[in-house]
């Protein structure tokens, strides 16, 4: 291709480019436009199923039914259940787990009818009862690895995340059945809030019946206690106690209670050490987040195997019979080696990536907190027992009846506070058993969609003929960029080094031509005649075509009609044919050499004022060259759709090689006639 000087485009540029280059924009828009209509029509349609749950916040006021025992509430401290608080991201990833996935298929599966309820009440205060008890009798259910391969595609667009701004989590899932992705959203949620509802009122369950294992001691032990005092009264009678004595009582009571208070702390986070260190060995450390298939690498060793067995064993057939030794030998190789390839799997596995559970993990945490809160109340407890021994041992001092009485009165006043704060506590923890909820609230259920997310009709033919003008107008650039033909009358010139006198377009071949090729014509016939008044007569115009075709003999044609217009007698002379007549010399004799007669004499012979030569196309000026040679003046022809720089400037150099005047050329597949004149680079037009 030529390299042509930068030149800047202007719009006017573009828009003759788009014109000329229209064709092939429409057609790239409208395969673009015919694949995404087909991809509409013929498309799957796939709909996505949307929940929303918000996490529910469980911190509040305390139900306290008497303030004075504060102290002891605090220390037994609240329950916690294993699937964490209100953490967005801890719930997030529990939704995700494995476990909630799994029991969401045993929902889906076994109890449809709960989804139903569901979909058609919403999410009712029955219906959240019932769930524990209904995830707590799901047979084992499978991993999601071996749920069926179709669910393995719909797994993949499963999606849990927060909402941006905002506490709330959203559960996607896009699938080809409407009702199959509303359905396991729904089921998951529900697995979801069924387990935490379940833990967090397990984990209270177990504390209250700590409590009341607790309530139930210290009520024997204030029994003995009223009735050792009852006891003492009867044998002692009277005891007097001074002032100082009841002071020091009063702190071994207080200390003795911090003591207890520290002992029951010791043995509730103990107990819940125990419960959480069972919980944890049911749960798996980690589970998968990624595993990558690969195809059995001794299938292919077995295949070989077996077409080289079964082969032998044909082969064997040709020599001996089927019942031979040899033969059945081969036929059970073939057996054999067919049995392993069945049982062989087609795919193993070829990596796994594992990442922690998050249950596990925040139950892990609470018996890090359990186990910290108990070493706190071990420390707590030699502390206050060192206190009290001290202050038994300034009492020791005391007559015994004294020391005797004071004991008991402080045992039943620390065993009285302690029942009243164990007593408050189970009525606390029978409130929150009852009234205890879920981690998060469900606040829109799945419900099926109307529409499919994709394809969207009007979005992907939008897109389709977006994408079509992009490519199309790229097409066009890289087709212009590869086209070496030169299109434009402008180009046509600047390419040549020759003016372009004519152009012709519209009707102007073999007929009336219109107006405007009329007047193109009669312009470049004023021009032909102008450049051959200082020749003799009769005038002669050779027009050469850049390329082959019959634009040149059609140019010469319509000359020779617009010369008749103005009463000159023209002849079109197609070098293709040049025999003359019987007995006479032919323009191919003459030509050639081989007649003496001249051209010119012959033309003048027969009257003719204008001569109009066409050789053959391209490298046939050649043919002219006893014309040119006499500088008769020669009138390049060019198709604008099918010339290029190259064989313009190959016939240009032919016809200045043999002595040619060049005129200029006339450029033919225009859009329209024009008798303008296009001046080569670096001529002005006057």
């Amino acid at each position: 291709m030529s390299s042509r000087p930068l030149e800047p485009i202007t719009l006017r540029d573009h828009l003759r480019l788009l014109r000329r280059r229209g064709g092939l924009l429409l057609g790239v828009v409208g395969l673009c436009f015919a694949v995404a209509a087909a991809y509409v029509l013929l498309g799957t349609p796939i709909y996505q199923a949307r929940a929303t749950l918000v996490v529910a916040n469980q911190s509040g006021p305390r139900a306290a039914v008497l303030s004075a025992a504060a102290p002891v509430l605090s220390m037994l401290g609240d329950p916690v259940s294993s699937l964490g608080g209100d953490d967005l991201a801890t719930q997030v990833e529990i939704i995700d787990s494995r476990p909630s996935l799994e029991t969401a298929w045993g929902l889906m599966n076994d109890h449809p009818d709960l989804l139903r309820r569901l979909v058609s009440a919403g999410m009712s205060d029955e219906l959240l009862e019932e769930l524990p008890g209904l995830i707590e009798r799901l047979p084992v259910q499978p991993p999601p690895l071996a749920w069926p391969e179709p669910w393995q595609e719909v797994l993949d667009t499963l999606h849990v995340g927060p909402v941006a701004d905002a506490e709330l989590i959203e559960v996607r899932l896009q699938s080809a059945d409407r009702e199959q992705a509303r359905d396991f959203v729904n089921a998951l949620a529900l697995s979801y809030l069924g387990r935490s509802l379940s833990e967090a009122r397990s984990t209270t369950r177990r504390t209250r019946r700590y409590v009341e294992e607790q309530i139930a001691d210290t009520e024997a032990r204030l029994a003995e206690a009223e009735e050792s005092l009852r006891l003492f009264g009867e044998d002692a009678g009277t005891v007097a106690l001074d002032e100082s004595a009841r002071q020091q009582i009063g702190l071994l009571v207080r200390l003795s209670e911090q003591a207890s208070v520290a002992e029951s702390t010791m043995k509730a986070r103990a107990a819940m050490r125990e419960e959480l260190s069972a919980r944890l060995e049911g749960l798996d450390a980690t589970v998968v987040a990624a595993t990558i298939m690969r195809r059995t690498p001794e299938i292919p060793e077995l295949q070989v195997a077996l077409a080289e067995a079964e082969a032998e064993r044909v082969a064997l057939l040709e020599e001996y019979a089927s019942e031979s030794m040899p033969v059945r030998s081969a036929a059970a190789r073939v057996d054999e080696l067919r049995r392993g390839l069945e049982s062989t799997a087609a795919e193993v596995v070829d990596s796994r990536q594992e990442a922690l559970n998050p249950v596990a993990q925040e139950v892990v945490q609470e018996l890090i907190l359990a186990e910290a809160e108990q070493m706190a109340a071990e420390q707590s407890l030699r502390v206050l027992r060192r206190a009290a021994g001290g202050v038994e041992a300034e009492l020791a001092g005391l007559p015994a009846e004294q020391v005797r009485l004071l004991k008991l009165q402080r045992e039943m006043q620390l065993l009285e506070r302690v029942y009243l704060a164990l007593k408050e506590k189970q009525q606390e923890y029978e409130i929150a058993e009852q009234t205890r909820g879920p981690s998060a609230r469900l606040v829109e259920h799945a419900i099926a969609a109307d529409r499919p997310i994709r394809p969207r009709p009007v979005l992907t033919l939008a897109a389709g003929i977006a994408a079509g003008l992009l490519l199309g107008l790229l097409s066009v650039v890289l087709v212009e960029q590869l086209d070496e033909r030169l299109h434009e009358p402008e180009r046509l010139a600047e390419a040549s080094g020759l003016p372009v006198l004519a152009c012709l377009g519209g009707r102007w071949r073999d007929g009336a031509p219109d107006e405007a090729s009329a007047a193109a014509l009669r312009s470049l016939l004023r021009q032909t005649v102008a450049s051959s008044l200082h020749l003799p007569a009769p005038s002669m115009l050779v027009l050469a075509e850049a390329e082959g075709g019959d634009d040149a003999p059609a140019v010469a044609r319509a000359l020779a009609a617009v010369a008749a217009e103005e009463g000159r007698r023209a002849l079109v002379i197609s070098l293709d044919t040049g025999d003359g007549a019987p007995g006479e010399a032919g323009l191919e004799q003459v030509l050639q050499g081989r007649s003496a007669d001249q051209v010119s004499e012959i033309l003048l012979a027969r009257g003719v004022d204008l001569a109009l030569i066409v050789p053959p196309g391209g490298s046939g000026v050649l043919a002219a060259l006893p014309l040119v040679t006499a500088d008769r003046p020669v009138l390049l022809v060019a198709d604008l759709r099918r010339a290029s720089s190259g064989s313009v400037l190959g016939v240009r150099m032919l016809a200045e090689q043999v002595g040619g005047r060049l005129m200029g050329i006339v450029a033919t597949g225009g859009g329209r006639s024009s008798s303008r004149y296009y001046p080569p680079r670096g001529e002005s037009c006057v």
